[in-house]
């Protein structure tokens, strides 16, 4: 629960999403498996652990040549190492088990090396003539060479659970040679419009009539936030009306949410259509802020319910105050470094 800086009184905003997270499990609903072509923006229900060392063996990091240290260990300007050249490898080629004594192999950015005492001298501090090199100065054992798993170890997790897979994510989970991931399934949302006045955004404008305009704006934030928006369409602020839609619906979607329709001719409409879902109900009546303060957060069994303001920017607001964390939670989803815990 965040303070103010100033004083230990609350921050109504914090509180009243704390209350509301806080009274319906968290998620994942249900697990999914994935290719890694439709994992992008999922989120990871398993830690992802890494099969393998990476780089999964011992590998030049320059063009040079790979010799054994200690043969160049006498070398000097006054009097270079002269080796013999056995041969080339190149990346993709397996590395010889062992260097012979006095011998180079050429090497380049890439290519596997034994894990000895190998060294690999950059091309540019070497000689050569026809099949053999000169090295003029000694060179440390492990000399430019990346050895194997110095990146990670097999057995390390590279994606935790809860992670909201990215390009990096699918860059790490690639290198392990895994193609299926395990996913949160993505949360049904259902969306209300109210308002008696409130027509669809496709339908002719009669007067005194307004496009609805918040169905397509929460359904575009629902799904960047993970969901699958489901719209149920604009229903008269008649009570019994809209409480037979919305339980009609709740079994069908992981989360509701209603915009507009707060009070109704002096009536809590929205308030009392939650309350008379079932329990726990209404949680949050209300948030003292300076706008978008109409906001409505309850529960219904395990089912959250957002209810937003009717005016489009404080709608979208409220959504993506309480909206957005619901389904984070719904999702299992791990809080971002740049997020609030």
């Amino acid at each position: 629960m965040s303070l103010t800086s100033s004083s230990t009184e609350k921050d109504p905003v914090q509180d009243a999403l704390t209350r509301f997270l806080s009274a319906f499990p968290e998620g994942p609903l249900s697990t999914e498996r994935v290719t890694l072509d439709e994992a992008l923006d999922r989120v990871s229900t398993e830690d992802i652990v890494a099969t393998l060392d990476s780089p999964p063996y011992a590998r030049a990091i320059v063009e040079g040549y790979m010799v054994n240290a200690d043969d160049t260990s006498s070398a000097s300007s006054a009097n270079p190492v002269s080796l013999t050249i056995a041969g080339v490898i190149r990346p993709g080629d397996a590395a010889p088990k062992r260097i012979a004594p006095n011998t180079a192999w050429e090497v380049f950015t890439g290519s596997a090396v034994p894990a000895d005492s190998c060294a690999v001298i950059r091309a540019w501090d070497a000689k050569r003539a026809d099949q053999r090199v000169t090295c003029p100065s000694p060179v440390q054992a492990a000399a430019n060479i990346e050895a194997q798993g110095c990146d990670l170890t097999r057995g390390t997790v590279v994606v935790a659970k809860g992670t909201l897979i990215g390009p990096d994510e699918l860059s790490l989970i690639a290198a392990q040679g895994i193609d299926m991931v395990p996913v949160a399934a993505r949360p049904v949302v259902g969306i209300f419009g109210s308002g008696n006045e409130v027509i669809p955004h496709t339908a002719r404008l009669t007067p005194g009539a307004i496009w609805d305009c918040n169905t397509p704006a929460l359904s575009a934030l629902i799904r960047r936030e993970g969901g699958v928006p489901k719209p149920y369409g604009v229903i008269r602020d008649d009570f019994d009306t809209f409480l037979r839609a919305l339980t009609a619906a709740i079994p069908h979607c992981g989360m509701l949410v209603i915009a507009g329709g707060t009070a109704v001719d002096g009536r809590e409409f929205v308030h009392d259509l939650v309350a008379a879902m079932g329990s726990p109900g209404v949680l949050v009546n209300g948030v003292p802020m300076r706008s978008g303060k109409p906001l409505i957060m309850g529960v219904v069994g395990r089912t959250p319910i957002v209810c937003v303001a009717g005016h489009p920017p404080e709608a979208l607001r409220g959504f993506r105050l309480f909206g957005a964390p619901a389904l984070a939670r719904l999702l299992g989803r791990m809080p971002s470094p740049s997020s609030p815990a």
